[in-house]
């Protein structure tokens, strides 16, 4: 990973003391839809007995939502359309959800959505791809594409402007986020306005551990060490993982992409393949904008930290950024 520079030089931090560092998802694979329904009800109970207690709680409840069916290929898949209900024509963000490419759904996410759709007064589109290992690279990649042609034909009529579309995701959704973003530059399809990265997984070709890894790959709710294939359920073969579409930081050409946010957890063991990226975007000319949320771990955007909603502001005041 040494070919690769780094944006900044991060400090590499404790954990915050209000963080409670969870126990590390291990999907049962034995059983894994019975797994899936029971961890998403978990993870939304949790986040919904949480944000009651917030006074943002009244205000995101208020957002509209509709879902309908998107088509990608032979298969179909949900997509949820936020729509705050405040002025006729909003700026839209697709909110591709984490999860190793296997897991949680776009209830999961119910808050985050909500909360960017109310308080950056903007659609956001969130489609609910199939996962894997039952569907490998690049399907749900392809949905996600889908999901961003589908929103340019479609979103005039939810009240969101076609012309400015940007693309939001976090983990493995931010992967899919940037990797959306070189889709559509190739492809020559719809324009992308902004790409906004929370702690982005952006390679799964490492040659040795990053320092984050080392520092954080254990004992920081993400359990990751490179050197043992964390995303092996997501591919079919070595091969694949070398696709810039499944490895963001190692594509040749990143010149001509959407200017980048980036939203990265200190203590967690993906900071510097975030770090990395976003040094390669703006060696090939894409304006690029860091924070690191201090003491956060992995995931911390779906909890009610005080630095949960400054990263979800700093997605916000990006999307309204008219200098880029």
């Amino acid at each position: 990973m040494d070919l690769y520079r780094k944006f900044l030089q991060p400090e590499y931090g404790e954990a915050a003391p209000e963080v409670n560092i969870m126990d590390p998802q291990i999907m049962d694979m034995e059983h894994r839809k019975e797994w899936r329904i029971q961890s998403d009800y978990e993870s939304i109970a949790a986040m919904t007995a949480a944000y009651q207690k917030c006074a943002c709680y009244r205000d995101v409840m208020t957002v509209q939502t509709e879902d309908t069916l998107c088509r990608c290929e032979d298969r179909k898949f949900r997509v949820r359309v936020y729509i705050p209900g405040k002025r006729k024509t909003y700026p839209v963000v697709i909110f591709y959800h984490g999860g190793a490419f296997s897991m949680n759904s776009i209830e999961v996410y119910e808050y985050v959505h909500r909360y960017l759709s109310y308080y950056g007064d903007m659609i956001v589109v969130a489609p609910d791809y199939h996962l894997a290992p039952e569907y490998k690279f690049p399907k749900g990649l392809e949905e996600a594409y889908s999901t961003l042609v589908w929103t340019e034909e479609n979103i005039k009529s939810y009240g969101g402007d076609p012309a400015d579309i940007s693309v939001c995701g976090d983990s493995s959704g931010g992967n899919f986020a940037a990797s959306v973003s070189m889709m559509a530059r190739d492809r020559k399809g719809p324009a992308i306005s902004r790409q906004i990265l929370y702690y982005p997984l952006v390679t799964n070709i490492e040659e040795e551990m990053t320092d984050s890894e080392k520092r954080y790959g254990k004992g920081y709710f993400l359990e990751y060490n490179c050197m043992e294939d964390p995303m092996a359920l997501y591919f079919n073969s070595e091969e694949e993982k070398k696709d810039p579409h499944a490895s963001p930081l190692l594509a040749e050409n990143l010149s001509k992409l959407p200017p980048a946010c980036f939203i990265s957890a200190e203590c967690d063991p993906l900071l510097d393949q975030g770090l990395m990226y976003a040094a390669k975007l703006e060696d090939a000319g894409v304006k690029v904008e860091y924070h690191i949320m201090k003491g956060m771990v992995h995931g911390f955007i779906n909890w009610t930290y005080g630095k949960t909603f400054e990263a979800l502001n700093h997605a916000v005041q990006f999307v309204r950024r008219k200098d880029l």
